[in-house]
């Protein structure tokens, strides 16, 4: 049966968009959540992503990377060498949504 414009786009669709913006949306927040002024909530975002989750639930920081095509060991890697580096020395954070 062929498709009309005006018929909706299937919901599984939209759904699986939604899914990779939320995704992104828990990974963006946890990095910016590292430089954040609360000891806890830096806390907490340092144990979202150095922490290995054997379960690699949906949003679990390797589960996210991965599905984004990211290597979580690499991540981890610049995010620890970015921690080193003095805060008026880093640039603006950018992130683009993964294609």
């Amino acid at each position: 049966m062929a498709r009309g414009p005006l018929q909706p786009v299937e919901p599984r669709r939209r759904a699986l968009a939604a899914e990779e913006l939320l995704m992104l949306a828990v990974l963006e927040q946890a990095v910016a959540d590292l430089d954040h002024p609360c000891p806890a909530i830096r806390a907490d975002a340092d144990a979202y992503i150095f922490s290995y989750d054997p379960d690699y639930s949906v949003f679990s920081f390797d589960s996210v990377c991965r599905y984004f095509n990211l290597s979580p060991s690499a991540v981890r890697a610049a995010l620890k060498k970015r921690s080193r580096q003095p805060l008026r020395r880093r640039g603006p954070r950018t992130y683009r949504r993964a294609a």
